[in-house]
């Protein structure tokens, strides 16, 4: 729940100024009293007051999993819950009566599916301390969303292909498709950082935090449609090793005019966001309905 009260700000000397805090609200985090200390970030378009305690047992902080199923697929679930905490650099996975997993974690499985760099930086007979190596880019992360869409757009393409009966394999778009799912998990890891770290907005090419929030959102919708390039070039390959070549149907060239039609909508979206184009996003969304 949501708690909102208004407080006079008043003058404190020549260069400050001064704000209460309700009490209870003090209670509740713990770690303030008279004569504290607290952390003040500046986040874009509002301040965070931070119990300084708090902000220094948060960094670098090493989180625990406690492994309790013989799934990698569920540690791996795991770990990128933590890979999209911004703070979180090291955490140490305890298989305990699971160690039979280790290897195919090790092996592989979570650097294919996490972006920007995992390393295992110590090891025991049951457990593996993971690092998480995210150098911040020096790039707009709208460039990363153009690099988002011109893959989708590429699997996209390549479904429609398919359905004519070309010969484009599913299992390169369903490579391509985990290429997206990386850039989205590092966007998302990104927007974190900047969220709770202002100096971070900058190197992202971004104003204030919601510009940020804004960004994800739309990462979220181009991973979803890749999601769809994936899923119609499996069930156009299921459908041939089943049945029957979809490319001799009738109604098959409707649904790639329709296809097409979807992949320019997509395409103009997109670049009408990254080139913060608000008349051109509209003339998009009207263009696409008949």
């Amino acid at each position: 729940m949501v708690e909102e009260e208004v407080r006079k700000v008043v003058a404190s000397g020549r260069s400050s100024i001064a704000i209460t805090i309700p009490k209870k609200w003090v209670s509740a985090l713990g770690g303030i009293e008279a004569g504290s200390y607290v952390l003040l970030r500046f986040m874009g378009d509002h301040i965070a007051v931070i119990p300084l305690g708090r902000s220094i047992r948060s960094s670098g902080v090493s989180n625990v999993i406690e492994v309790d199923r013989d799934s990698p697929d569920y540690v791996l679930r795991k770990l990128i819950t933590q890979y999209l905490r911004g703070g979180i650099d090291e955490v140490r996975v305890r298989f305990k009566g699971f160690v039979g997993i280790k290897g195919e974690v090790k092996g592989g499985l979570v650097r294919e599916r996490i972006s920007g760099g995992v390393e295992v930086i110590e090891e025991g007979s049951d457990y593996l301390v993971f690092r998480f190596v995210t150098p911040i880019p020096e790039v707009p992360i709208k460039r990363l969303l153009n690099r988002m869409a011109l893959t989708v757009l590429g699997m996209l393409k390549d479904s429609l292909d398919m359905m004519r009966g070309l010969s484009t394999r599913p299992e390169d778009i369903i490579d391509r498709d985990n290429e997206v799912d990386r850039l989205y998990l590092l966007i998302e890891r990104l927007v974190m950082m900047g969220i709770t770290d202002q100096s971070v907005l900058s190197k992202l090419g971004a104003s204030s935090s919601r510009e940020l929030v804004n960004a994800l959102m739309v990462s979220k919708s181009i991973e979803r449609a890749g999601d769809h390039a994936w899923r119609i070039a499996q069930i156009i390959g299921e459908a041939g090793q089943m049945c029957c070549r979809l490319s001799g149907l009738p109604i098959v060239d409707d649904i790639i005019e329709l296809g097409l039609n979807s992949t320019d909508i997509l395409r103009e979206s997109v670049m009408a966001f990254i080139n913060g184009d608000v008349e051109d996003a509209w003339r998009s969304w009207i263009g696409g309905w008949p």
